[in-house]
């Protein structure tokens, strides 16, 4: 057992599209593996509103942990794997600090919001309300009231109105 804990590296894994975390729950519940499938969560406008979206931050890859020669072919064929990746024929493993650098980013739940907040001179869209799906321009934000001042183009002229944070669309952060 020590042995095998010493040769333990960070490993990338191919999940089938859309099945990152069910490929991370099984090889966790069937081999009692260590596995991280970071998510990010945004907000997208909808017909019916604002909706939240969670995904993975990595699409279609996981990470595992694990001694390789012990159990490759455990990993390859957990439910929800497609394939671990290699290139130049050898799999690629990752440190311990890349792994920990992402985790330090995400909250508890392995999960980061991926907005970035809005600052003057954006363009936006309203989300709620009857100015639902308007398109208007940032002149000021005021975050000790999560309120932004934005300027609305109505019946040809230009005024100045105030809707909380959660009432605009938020732009979408790059991920890593």
């Amino acid at each position: 057992m020590m042995e095998e804990a010493q040769h333990q590296a960070w490993y990338c894994v191919r999940s089938q599209p859309k099945k990152e975390r069910l490929a991370a729950a099984q090889i966790t519940a069937l081999y009692g593996l260590e596995t991280f499938a970071p998510r990010i969560r945004f907000r997208r406008k909808t017909v019916r509103g604002a909706v939240w979206f969670e995904e993975a931050m990595f699409p279609g890859y996981l990470f595992v942990r694990c001694n390789l020669s012990a159990h490759k072919r455990a990993v390859a064929a957990a439910p929800g794997v497609l394939h671990i990746p290699q290139f130049n024929g050898r799999v690629a493993s990752l440190s311990d600090e890349v792994i920990e650098t992402l985790r330090s980013e995400l909250d508890q739940t392995e999960c980061r919001v991926a907005m970035q907040a809005l600052a003057a001179g954006d363009q936006t869209t309203i989300l709620s309300g009857s100015m639902m799906g308007l398109q208007v321009e940032v002149i000021q934000v005021m975050p000790a009231e999560e309120r932004v001042r934005v300027l609305i183009d109505l019946l040809g002229r230009e005024v100045e109105v105030e809707f909380p944070t959660e009432a605009l669309e938020q732009r979408r952060v790059g991920v890593i």
